[in-house]
């Protein structure tokens, strides 16, 4: 028996700065090699971010990319109502950021990985943990040791 991967929402900046090998946010870049120690939901509010800021090339390394984990990539086209958006509004969130919350609190997801720090202080209250990709290099490291001291018979 095999534990699943924890299944994490990225921010469009760890996407745009990985990608692009932003070196201001080299731990970007390397949690994108990481992909399948952990899987990934993409919300259609983050695709709709993606077309607007990369350049076509940065789009296919993208798709290239999702093609690659497609066990472990998940794109998802569902729709948010506007109540749902409005909600993380009020705490604090941008209309994009909230939008993102709020698909990962409706999918279930439990991590949100992010570089952008309005967002990661805007939401405190809420079942989301928010974390940096520096600090989610530091949990993937934490759960390999931890898999390897502790292995599934």
């Amino acid at each position: 028996m095999t534990i699943p991967p924890e299944r994490w929402l990225l921010d469009t900046n760890v996407w745009i700065f990985g990608l692009r090998r932003d070196d201001s946010f080299p731990g970007c870049a390397r949690l994108l090699d990481r992909i399948g120690s952990f899987s990934v939901l993409i919300p259609l509010q983050v695709l709709k971010e993606l077309n607007l800021a990369l350049t076509d090339d940065e789009m296919r390394d993208f798709y290239r990319l999702v093609n690659q984990h497609p066990e472990f990539i998940e794109v998802s086209w569902e729709l948010l109502t506007r109540e749902q958006v409005k909600l993380y509004e009020e705490r604090g969130c941008r209309k994009g950021d909230a939008a993102i919350a709020a698909h990962a609190e409706l999918s279930g997801i439990r991590t949100v990985v992010s570089e952008n720090r309005q967002f990661l202080h805007a939401l405190k209250d809420i079942p989301i943990t928010l974390i940096t990709a520096d600090e989610a290099a530091i949990l993937l490291n934490r759960l390999e040791s931890f898999d390897s001291l502790n292995p599934l018979p």
